[in-house]
């Protein structure tokens, strides 16, 4: 009987060292915690992988900037017309400038 008080004390002892160690790791800053943090974070890919890739499709959609750039005020200005079923574009031009002095 007394064998199983001193196993179960030096359990207990033990995993609240394990787990005094592990909190000042993962609350430290240095090198060593980001990598905890980064081994710990990836529990999701193994227990739900579907989740992890949807998370980070979402995140990647976050992070996405525009495909074609906004147009400036320097831009010239296009229209494109469906006559007919005939596309016609139209670039309107823009007012002749005064010549620079150079």
């Amino acid at each position: 009987m007394a064998g199983w008080v001193f196993g179960t004390a030096a359990f207990v002892v033990l995993f609240l060292v394990v787990v005094a160690v592990a909190h000042h790791t993962l609350t430290k800053s240095g090198n060593a915690s980001s990598g905890m943090g980064d081994a710990l974070g990836n529990f999701i890919d193994v227990f739900d992988p579907a989740r992890a890739r949807a998370d980070r499709d979402l995140k990647s959609h976050q992070n996405q900037g525009p495909v074609i750039p906004s147009p400036d005020d320097d831009d010239v200005p296009i229209r494109v017309i469906d006559a007919g079923g005939r596309r016609i574009v139209r670039i309107r031009r823009p007012p002749p400038q005064p010549p620079r002095d150079v």
